[in-house]
């Protein structure tokens, strides 16, 4: 069964899933939009795919099976509805929007037509991951903290708060939502921020580093660390201490795991984007959304979590989440 793939967006993380999806025997390209024209040419120059800047007569013209929605964070305009609408199963990257409302409405028509669809949640699907999740089950984790601290991304959005959500929601949203998925649902937040560092920046006006307490209802706490000033190399990843072990986990790289007589280091050798794809494209093709450790709904968790975090910034007090 042949399934026929449409992208809205080809910048960078586009062509690592287009990279991928290559490699699947199952996959045809036949749509390829985005704003710079030049950008979805040379898309369509190498894996195939009529070239749109418009991404609603893509999605209207063509014959599309699944899409994939590759687009920074202030850009969601209604490319989800319309997919939804027409009954197109999507792939969407991280954050899935900056207004949470109509995030959570999104998740309400995903539920009405029981449309598959995935989030780039990519770490979820590592080997060292599904290795130590059983440990979370065990109730002895005490703590941990997490991070994400290194230098600034050099795409101009990034820097503007109202473009891409700052830091905590853009880019350390891994490390919150490997917190989630490893240790169960938080339910509040407390942070505090460092400004002043970054002063040498045209037009930035995010943080330039936060620290998220975090507490869950199973009574664990921890708390995530981002930073996007250093110069030198920073840390990404979750230190996790247990009663009986502590497990540090390097994003995408590996884990090491303390028990006291013995340290266990077990590496990270997949590919994760085609991991991911694979499973996207299974799903699509067998209606089975149990295939997809991401789905849009259990994103929207993770994206409340990270806009709590941003409030508790911004107004200095202990914020409830809610979903």
């Amino acid at each position: 069964m042949e399934i026929k793939i449409a992208f809205i967006g080809c910048g960078g993380i586009a062509n690592a899933h287009m990279v991928a999806l290559s490699q699947l025997s199952d996959v045809k390209f036949v749509g390829m939009c985005d704003i710079d024209e030049n950008r979805a040419k040379t898309a369509s120059d190498k894996y195939g795919g009529k070239v749109y800047t418009d991404w609603k007569k893509m999605l209207s013209e063509i014959e599309i099976d699944a899409c994939y929605i590759c687009l920074p964070p202030f850009a969601h305009e209604g490319q989800e509805e319309l997919c939804i609408e027409k009954n197109i199963p999507f792939l969407i990257e991280k954050p899935i929007h900056l207004n949470k409302n109509k995030a959570k409405k999104i998740v309400e028509k995903i539920k009405e037509k029981n449309l598959i669809t995935a989030v780039g949640y990519q770490d979820r699907y590592q080997d060292i991951i599904a290795y130590i999740k059983p440990f979370f089950s065990e109730g002895n984790l005490g703590f941990f903290t997490g991070w994400w601290v290194n230098g600034m991304p050099g795409v101009y959005w990034w820097r503007k708060k109202e473009l891409s959500g700052g830091q905590a929601v853009e880019q350390t949203t891994h490390i919150f939502d490997m917190s989630r998925y490893l240790i169960g649902e938080p339910i509040e937040v407390f942070s505090v921020k460092r400004i002043g560092l970054m002063k040498e920046i045209e037009g930035y006006n995010i943080e330039d580093a936060s620290a998220v307490s975090v507490y869950f209802e199973n009574g664990v706490f921890g708390v995530i660390f981002s930073g996007c000033f250093l110069n030198t190399n920073g840390k990404v990843g979750l230190d996790f201490y247990f009663k009986d072990k502590v497990i540090e986990y390097t994003e995408r790289q590996k884990v090491k795991i303390d028990y006291g007589s013995k340290i266990e280091e077990i590496y990270e050798t997949g590919n994760l984007i085609l991991k991911e794809d694979t499973a996207f494209i299974e799903a699509v093709k067998t209606k089975n959304q149990s295939l997809i450790k991401s789905s849009y709904e259990d994103a929207y968790k993770t994206l409340i979590f990270t806009l709590c975090a941003n409030e508790a910034m911004e107004k200095n007090k202990i914020v409830k989440i809610k979903y």
